[in-house]
This record gives structure tokens, sequence and C-alpha cells, in this order.
């Protein structure tokens, strides 16, 4: 077993939270999305990194519509390469998906088809500090059911700030 010396050390759970910056369908959606996180050290290598997080989400949409929030708990592994690592900032890319259940079949005009989706995340940041417990990161993350269902209007967040901070 492979560890690294910088990401993560002593950091193997953590918290993380991400509010849009950007939305686009639906167009006034508003929320927010909070995950727990756990890092084995089995899926610690020198750049890649795998580890799995359990998320809620709550989304609202501002505008007249009968249909105006919506709540996602989710599950996904997420794969985070780091460019490089050192003692103060080591920059990443993290790509994901997952699967979701959706409280709501519809937000504000959309059909989303089912109360099933995929959860897809794809971003950039960096980690910070000595212990490299704290991160920062944007990111544009979609939901939908893959076409498993006639109707699939999904909910597209272009981006996303999060920031995670790991225990330990």
């Amino acid at each position: 077993m492979t560890t690294s010396v910088f990401a993560f050390s002593n950091s193997h759970v953590g918290a993380s939270f991400s509010l849009p910056l950007i939305t686009k369908d639906p167009e006034y959606l508003h929320g927010y999305r909070a995950a727990i996180w756990y890092q084995p050290d089995s899926l610690i290598w020198q750049h890649l990194h795998i580890y799995f997080d359990a998320s809620f989400g709550h989304w609202w949409v501002t505008n007249d519509t009968p249909n105006k929030n919506l709540n996602i708990y989710s599950v996904s592994p997420i794969f985070r390469y780091y460019f490089t690592q050192n003692r103060s900032v080591s920059p990443f890319i993290n790509a994901s998906i997952g699967l979701s259940y959706l409280s709501n079949t519809r937000i504000d005009h959309q059909n989303l088809g089912m109360h099933f989706a995929f959860q897809d995340q794809l971003g950039v940041g960096a980690t910070f500090g000595a212990k490299q417990a704290f991160s920062l990161s944007l990111s544009a993350m979609h939901y939908s059911n893959g076409s498993l269902c006639k109707k699939n209007a999904g909910i597209t967040i272009p981006l996303m700030i999060n920031a995670e901070y790991g225990f330990a």
C-alpha cells in the first residue's frame, strides 16, 4: 500500500458544503449541498485518491411556480487526481458519478421523470495547509435520470463553489 505524505494526511473523514454560483436548469434555482465523506487508506495512491461521499441537497426556485423545492439525497465515489502535492497548496481535479434520490419529480416547470437520478460532478480545486485538511474547489454538477424514463429534464448547475474540511 502506497500512501501520500501530504494530501489528506490524518484526514480520512470530513465534510463539505457547496453553493451554486451559476444555475441553468431551472433558471431561478437556488440551494445548497452538504456532504460527509470517507477516504479509505487503501484507495490513496501517489496522485489518485478515491473517496466516497453521502450528501443532502436542498434546492428551490424563486419564480412563481407550484413546484418550488426539491431535496436530493446522493451517494457517490469521487476520483481526485492531484497534479502535484506539497506542504502548502496541492491542486487537483475531481470527477464523480453517483446515485441520487429526488424527493419530487418536478421542480419549476421541469419534469424530472422519476425519483431516481444520477449525480455527475466535475471540478478543479486545491487543498491547503500543512495537514492538507482544507480545500476549496469550483465544480459543475448535473442531475439526470439518464433517459431511463420518457421524461428527463434534469438539473444543471454550471458553477458551484465547494468548501471541504477533513477531520481525522
